[in-house]
C-alpha cells in the first residue's frame, strides 16, 4: 500500500468520496474518531466508513497469500466512479470488479446495471454488493431486495458470489452503540443470518461478507458462526473469529483500477471455481472427503436445506449436517434411523457436531448433537440407539459417560406426573437420572434404585434429590428425595438398601444419622400396633400416631 492511500484511508478520504460525505463532528469522548452521517445512500459504498475509525488502522504489509503463493487482482466500485472504462482496466490486469447494487429496501446504485454488464462484456469476473443497514428493516427483507434488483447469482461462469457489506453506520452517533445500529451483538448477529440465509435459500451460495476486525468484534462480539461465508477482510490484519483466512481483501482505496483495489486470494483459476459455484461448501466438502456416493451414505436425496440455526443435506444412507461453530458431520446406520425418529435436525437433538465415533470401550458408537445444553444419540447391540439430551446428559457425562452409569436403555423419557424427566441406563443392577426443576439432575442405581422401584419410583419416597452418595464411616451407601417431609434409602453389606422417611427419618437424623448409637435401619418402615417403625442395628424408632410423637428404644 502506498503511502498515499494510507493517509486517504486514515483520514477517511476514500477514492471518489465528496468531502462533504466525510465531514466529522469534534472527536467522540472515548478518544475514537466521530462517525460522519453520509448526506444519503449514494454516499454508502464499500469500505466508506473504515477511515474514520481508529479501530480500522490500514495495513502496514500485504496479508500472507494463498497456499500457492498466488493473488488475483481485481476492484470494487460505485457510481461514484461514473463510467468506468471496463476495457481499460481489463487491459491494466483487473480480473475481477464488484459493483453496489442496493442500499436497505430503498435505494438501487444508479450505474450499477451498467457496470455489471460492462464488466462482463470486457471480460472481468463480476459480483454484485449489498451495504446492509441492520436498523431499517430485517436481514431477510434487505437480501430479498437485493437479490430482485441484481443480488442474484447463476453459474455462468461471468457472475461472482453475492456480497453483504456490514460496517459502521454511516448514519449514526460516534460511539460503539451507534457505529453497530444501536443493536445488541445478538441481535446484529441475528439480522446477518438472517440475511446470509436468505441469499443461501435463493440462490444455493453462501454470501461473501465483507467487514473488518474491529467492527466485526465489537458488534457481534466476534462471533464465530458465519464460517460458511467467505470473508472480504478490510482495514486490519487479524482475522474475526468466524475465519482463518480471507477470501477478498481491500487493499487500498485507490491505485491502478478504478474505486478500491482488492485481491482475490488464490489463482484466477480458483477465483472462476468460486463464482462458477464448483468449490464445495461444507457439506459437499465432507461428502466428498467420505467418499462420496460410494461411501456408506450412498447419492444424494433432494438440496440441502436450512434447519436448527445451520444446514442438513439428506442421502439415501443418512445424512450430513452442518452447523457454524462445529462443522459437517454424517449420521448414519441404526443412530441415523432413531435421529429421523426424534425429527432429525429440527427435533430435540439438532444437529450433529460429530460423526459417529465407536466408544473407548469398543461396545458402543454415538453421534453427539447441537441440541440445547448438549445432546447425544448411543448406540449399542443391546441397548439399541438411545438419546440423552440436557441436564441429564451433563450429569452423565460427569460422572463418566458409559463407564460410570453404563449405556442410555431409553431415550429421555417424562414421568406419568408430568413433573420429572428421566433416563434409564444399563449399568450394574440398572441406573437412571432422573431430573426435576426442583432437585435438578440426580444419579441412582444398584440395590438402592431397586428398592426405590419396588415402593413406587417417584410416586413413593419422590424423586432423589442427591446423586448416591457415601456415608462418612465409609460403610454404607444412601440417596435423598423430596418425598413429604423427607426421605432416604440407605444400603450397607449387612442390612442391604432400606428406606425411611417422615418423622422417624427426622428423629433418627436428629440422632446423629448412622453415626448414632442405632447405626443403620435394617427394615423400611412398617405398621405396628398404634403406629409406625423402622428397625435398626441398635434399636427401632417407633411413631405414635396418637399424639405423633417418635420413641426411641436401644437393644
Amino acid at each position: 500500500m502506498t503511502a498515499g492511500a494510507v493517509t486517504a484511508l486514515v483520514t477517511g478520504v476514500l477514492a471518489g468520496t465528496p468531502a462533504a460525505a466525510m465531514a466529522s463532528s469534534a472527536p467522540a469522548a472515548t478518544g475514537r474518531a466521530a462517525a460522519s452521517a453520509p448526506a444519503h445512500p449514494g454516499s454508502d459504498y464499500m469500505g466508506s466508513t473504515i477511515g474514520a475509525h481508529t479501530t480500522a488502522t490500514p495495513k502496514a504489509a500485504a496479508r500472507a497469500a494463498a497456499a500457492s503463493g498466488v493473488t488475483t487482482p481485481g476492484m470494487d466500485v460505485s457510481h461514484y466512479q461514473g463510467t468506468v472504462d471496463w476495457g481499460a482496466a481489463a487491459a491494466q490486469g483487473a480480473k475481477f470488479a464488484y459493483m453496489k447494487a442496493t442500499e436497505s429496501t430503498t435505494y438501487v446504485d444508479p450505474q450499477f446495471t451498467t457496470n455489471f454488464a460492462g464488466s462482463a462484456n470486457a471480460g472481468l469476473l463480476r459480483g454484485a454488493y449489498h451495504f446492509g443497514l441492520p436498523d431499517t428493516s430485517s436481514g431477510a427483507a434487505q437480501a430479498q431486495f437485493f437479490l430482485s434488483h441484481g443480488g442474484g447469482w447463476v453459474a455462468d461462469g461471468k457472475t461472482l458470489p453475492p456480497v453483504l457489506d456490514i460496517e459502521y453506520n454511516p448514519y449514526s452517533t460516534a460511539d460503539w452503540p451507534g457505529y453497530c445500529y444501536n443493536m445488541t451483538p445478538a441481535q446484529v448477529s441475528a439480522w446477518i443470518s438472517d440475511f446470509v440465509t436468505t441469499i443461501h435459500d435463493r440462490t444455493n451460495r453462501w454470501p461473501v461478507i465483507y467487514t473488518t476486525n474491529g467492527w466485526w468484534s465489537n458488534c457481534t462480539a466476534n462471533n464465530p458462526n458465519f464460517a460458511n461465508d467467505p470473508l472480504w477482510i478490510a482495514g486490519t490484519v487479524t482475522m474475526p473469529a468466524s475465519w482463518t483466512d480471507y477470501t477478498f481483501d481491500q487493499t487500498a482505496s485507490s491505485g491502478t483500477f478504478p474505486g478500491d483495489q482488492d485481491v482475490f486470494n488464490g489463482s484466477l483459476a480458483d477465483l472462476q471455481s468460486l463464482g462458477t459455484g464448483t468449490v464445495a461448501d461444507k457439506i459437499t466438502q465432507h461428502y466428498t472427503d467420505l467418499g462420496g456416493a460410494s461411501s456408506y451414505l450412498g447419492n444424494p436425496s433432494g438440496g440441502e436445506y436450512a434447519a436448527a440455526g445451520g444446514w442438513a443435506q439428506n442421502y439415501e444412507q443418512g445424512i450430513i449436517g452442518y452447523f457454524p461453530a462445529t462443522g459437517a458431520y454424517a449420521v448414519h446406520g441404526s443412530i441415523w434411523q432413531h435421529y429421523q425418529q426424534l425429527g432429525g435436525p429440527g427435533g430435540v437433538v439438532g444437529l450433529p457436531t460429530t460423526d459417529e465415533t465407536g466408544t473407548p470401550d469398543g461396545v458402543g458408537r454415538y453421534n453427539h448433537f447441537t441440541g440445547s445444553l448438549g445432546a447425544s444419540i448411543y448406540w449399542t447391540a443391546s441397548t439399541g440407539a438411545k438419546a440423552v439430551y440436557g441436564v441429564i446428559r451433563q450429569k452423565w457425562a460427569a460422572l463418566g459417560w458409559e463407564t460410570g452409569l453404563g449405556y442410555p436403555t431409553t431415550d429421555e423419557s417424562g414421568t406419568p406426573d408430568g413433573v420429572g424427566r428421566y433416563n434409564h441406563f444399563n449399568g450394574a443392577q440398572g441406573a437412571s437420572i432422573y431430573y426435576t426443576a426442583a432437585t435438578g439432575a440426580q444419579s441412582i442405581h444398584g440395590l438402592i434404585r431397586q428398592k426405590w422401584a419396588a415402593l413406587g419410583w417417584e410416586t413413593g419416597l419422590g424423586y432423589p434429590t442427591i446423586d448416591e452418595g457415601v456415608t462418612p464411616d465409609g460403610v454404607g451407601r444412601y440417596n435423598h428425595f423430596n418425598g413429604a417431609q423427607g426421605a432416604s434409602i440407605y444400603y450397607t453389606v449387612a442390612t442391604g438398601a432400606q428406606s425411611i422417611h417422615g418423622l422417624i427419618r427426622q428423629k433418627w437424623a436428629s440422632l446423629g444419622w448412622e453415626g448414632s448409637r442405632l447405626r443403620y435401619p435394617t427394615s423400611d418402615e412398617f405398621a405396628v400396633t398404634g403406629g409406625r417403625r423402622n428397625n435398626f442395628q441398635g434399636g427401632t424408632i417407633t411413631f405414635v400416631t396418637a399424639g405423633s410423637t417418635t420413641q426411641v428404644a436401644y437393644s
